[in-house]
């Protein structure tokens, strides 16, 4: 399978081409690989909120939703009045993985159950 790498990561932050406006100035490699194996295998997600155009919440999912040519859903959610919009060229991209092992298996479960799949899918990944 295709492993998505820092460099096309940061060619569709610098593309132009995201029509959501990101209100996070950080995302992390690890997770949005994580996200997108399981995005091609078929895995689907939670909708992404957003208020307008911004994203409250679902920005690695979103990233992976562009890197995959997945569609993602969007709910639509209040936004805090303090929320600072970031240009996505700007976005830093965190290489260091900050989930634990732990973490990561529970996201596996969560997303296994909601798509009735084996866990060891996902942990094979």
């Amino acid at each position: 399978m295709h492993e998505i790498t820092l460099k096309n990561v940061r060619d569709l932050l610098e593309s132009g081409t995201l029509e959501l406006v990101a209100t996070q100035d950080a995302i992390n490699l690890p997770i949005l690989q994580r996200i997108y194996k399981k995005m091609k295998i078929g895995i689907e997600f939670a909708n992404i909120r957003v208020k307008g155009s911004r994203i409250v919440d679902g920005h690695h999912r979103y990233i992976c939703s562009e890197l995959s040519k997945t569609k993602i859903g969007q709910n639509d959610w209040q936004i805090s009045s303090t929320a600072v919009d970031c240009s996505w060229r700007d976005v830093n991209i965190i290489e260091k993985d900050y989930e634990t092992p732990e973490m990561i298996q529970v996201h596996n479960e969560r997303d296994a159950e909601l798509n009735d799949v084996d866990i060891n899918v996902l942990n094979d990944l």
